[in-house]
Formats: C-alpha cells, sequence, structure tokens
C-alpha cells in the first residue's frame, strides 16, 4: 500500500498580508454622512416638479404676448382711420359753412379783385398815387403841401388832413427835412363798384441836405371810395 500524505483540513490557505491592503486601498467605499434630523423639521420638496409646474405658465405668459402685440396693428390702423374721416368730416363742415355763409343774405360777394382785371389795375395805380402824394413832399414847396392832399383823399383821411396839416407843414420847416415813399408791393384784397381794400408795404424815408435819415416801413391796410368815377384814400389802418 501507498502511503499518503496527512491533509490537514483544519488550517486554511492564507493568502500573503500585504494583499489584503493593497485591495482595500484600491476599492475604496465611500459612503456619504447622513446629516442628523432635526425634530419638527420638514425636508424640501423637489425642485423639479415645479420647475415643470413654471414651463406651462411660462408657455401661457409668451402666447399672452404674442396676442398682445398682435392687438397692435389694428389699433394703429384704426387710429390712422379715424384720423382721415376726421378730416374728411371737417372738410364737408367747412365746406357747408362756406355755403351757408354765401347764401346768406348782407354777404357782400361782388369781389371783382383780379377778377376784373382791369379795374383792379386801376385801384391799385389810385392807392400808389395817393400814398405818394400824402406821405412824400419836398421841402421847398410845402406851403402847397395841403392842397396837393385834398385831391387824393376823403373821409376820415381828408378829416385828418384839416386837422393837423398845419403842425405837419410846421415842423418839416423847423426839420428842413424832405421825404420819399414808396408802396409796395400792393395787393387788392376788396374791389367793389364803389369801395376797395388793399394791404400795402408802405417805406417811407427821410433826407436832409441830400443826406440820408430816418426811415420808417411797414404794412398798411388802405381803404379807398370812388367818388365822382375817381378813387380815393378814405383810411388808412396800421398793421
Amino acid at each position: 500500500m501507498t502511503s499518503r500524505k496527512p491533509i490537514n483540513r483544519v488550517t486554511s490557505k492564507r493568502r500573503p498580508s500585504g494583499e489584503q491592503p493593497a485591495r482595500a486601498a484600491a476599492a475604496p467605499r465611500s459612503t456619504p454622512a447622513r446629516k442628523p434630523r432635526v425634530p419638527g423639521a420638514t425636508r424640501p420638496a423637489a425642485s423639479r416638479p415645479a420647475r415643470e409646474e413654471q414651463r406651462p405658465e411660462q408657455k401661457k405668459t409668451a402666447g399672452r404676448k404674442k396676442v398682445s402685440r398682435g392687438s397692435g396693428t389694428p389699433k394703429s390702423g384704426r387710429s390712422f382711420w379715424s384720423l382721415v374721416a376726421a378730416m374728411l368730416i371737417a372738410a364737408l363742415l367747412l365746406g357747408g359753412f362756406a355755403a351757408v355763409a354765401a347764401s346768406r343774405p348782407g354777404v357782400d360777394d361782388s369781389n371783382k379783385a383780379y377778377v376784373d382785371n382791369k379795374a383792379t389795375e386801376e385801384v391799385r395805380a389810385a392807392a400808389d398815387h395817393a400814398l405818394k402824394t400824402v406821405y412824400a413832399y419836398d421841402v421847398k414847396n410845402i406851403d402847397s403841401y395841403r392842397d396837393t392832399a385834398k385831391q387824393v383823399l376823403t373821409g376820415k383821411m381828408l378829416a385828418d388832413l384839416d386837422k393837423y396839416a398845419d403842425t405837419t407843414i410846421s415842423a418839416v420847416k423847423q426839420a428842413q427835412t424832405s421825404a420819399d415813399a414808396k408802396a409796395d408791393p400792393i395787393a387788392v384784397t376788396l374791389l367793389t363798384d364803389d369801395r376797395a381794400e388793399l394791404l400795402v408795404n408802405l417805406v417811407v424815408s427821410a433826407t436832409k441836405n441830400g443826406a440820408a435819415q430816418q426811415s420808417v416801413a411797414g404794412p398798411i391796410v388802405l381803404h379807398m371810395q370812388k367818388v365822382d368815377d375817381r378813387w380815393l384814400a378814405s383810411d388808412i389802418v396800421d398793421q
């Protein structure tokens, strides 16, 4: 019989002691430390459901914003057409007022200014002559000023000449000045058979011994009246 080696069943095979620390160091387990629970405190709710709940609200808000933006265009369109309608209504009202005024009794619709060119030029020439006669003078011939001015005046202007002619002549003699008058332009605003109204830019320049002195310029409204088939200056209104 062959003899067998005795088997030691009690003693287990042991690995070298150096392998166990190495394996333990190779795969360490990291277990997070739990925070101690405080009595009465509740855990915060998960944030994901809240975010998911907010997303539909954001979509609704965005949809509302789009609707509000789209509603801006009809407003601008309505305001434009409202403005056009208002302008048309205003034009119709003005036209209606003009028609009513023209049909009312007492309204003078016989204005011939620039309709009758011959009559318009006639009154323009008469106005130019009257203004130069009244406002232009030579100190050498100042004594005949009153009689010369009377030939182109009537109404209020003739009455004023009678009041102030003596004072004017005396002042001119004392100052030894002459004057030149220029009426330009002359616009006829009203012309009937016996009345006229003209808008004139009048310039009066004074001279003394040939040297230029003070000058005055400004617009005036000249009223004229036809007397014995002649246009005469009746009143002047400064503007």
